[in-house]
């Protein structure tokens, strides 16, 4: 972890008040914010997937820049983190029940779009623009997919840092929850802290769908990439 994470220390605190705000949410928005001399991103954009504890979903998400295919089980975030609008994803319900699958997309501490369905194998789409990106194809896949896999404990809030050599970003959310950092520069790394210390955080850093390193401990814990 970088020496320069040091002067995040008063902009950590202001992130933990704006996710004593955002809490009422069931979550926290996204909060993307320039660290040192990288300038504040737009609003972070965040992908709530609900509904029946356990339902297994797969979905594919892409910005302007990039597309990422994430699985997973109900309930779990995804965060892409240093996003260029605008945002789409696609997510497909695995399982042949009639258990509710809910999605919600929320920009910055803002929901624009929310859809759900109970149908076997249902399919919907949220965007973070009523015309964009439409039917447009998307991007290629990410290249570096990089993934910060948080898995648990279930339910608890933290604040952190997510960075690469060149930018670095506050973010905010609850566990479990997968951050995908859009065009990273050189090595990543995250740094995390429990605001309620549920028990230890449980990470995997996963590049081009290998997990390259992992972590456990609390209530702060770093991880970075080999």
């Amino acid at each position: 972890m970088r020496s320069w994470i040091r002067i995040c220390s008063g902009i950590l605190a202001a992130a933990l008040a704006l996710a004593s705000v955002a809490g009422c949410n069931q979550g926290f928005g996204a909060y993307q914010l320039g660290v040192g001399s990288t300038p504040n991103k737009p609003p972070g954009t965040s992908f709530r997937i609900l509904g029946q504890v356990g339902t297994p979903f797969s979905a594919v998400i892409s910005d302007a820049i990039s597309t990422w295919t994430v699985k997973g089980v109900v309930p779990q975030d995804v965060v892409v983190v240093n996003s260029t609008l605008p945002i789409r994803m696609v997510a497909t319900k695995q399982s042949s029940d009639s258990g509710l699958f809910s999605l919600e997309l929320t920009v910055g501490y803002t929901v624009v779009q929310v859809a759900s369905s109970s149908a076997p194998y249902a399919t919907m789409t949220l965007q973070s623009s009523p015309n964009a990106p439409g039917f447009k194809p998307p991007p290629p896949p990410a290249n570096p997919d990089v993934q910060f896999f948080v898995k648990g404990p279930a339910n608890e809030r933290f604040t952190g840092l997510v960075e690469d050599t060149q930018q670095g970003y506050i973010i905010t959310d609850r566990a479990p929850v997968v951050f995908l950092f859009d065009q990273p520069v050189g090595k990543v790394d995250a740094q995390l802290n429990q605001l309620q210390n549920f028990g230890p955080f449980v990470v995997d850093l996963i590049i081009n769908g290998h997990v390259v390193a992992s972590a456990t401990g609390g209530p702060t814990i770093s991880i970075q990439q080999p």
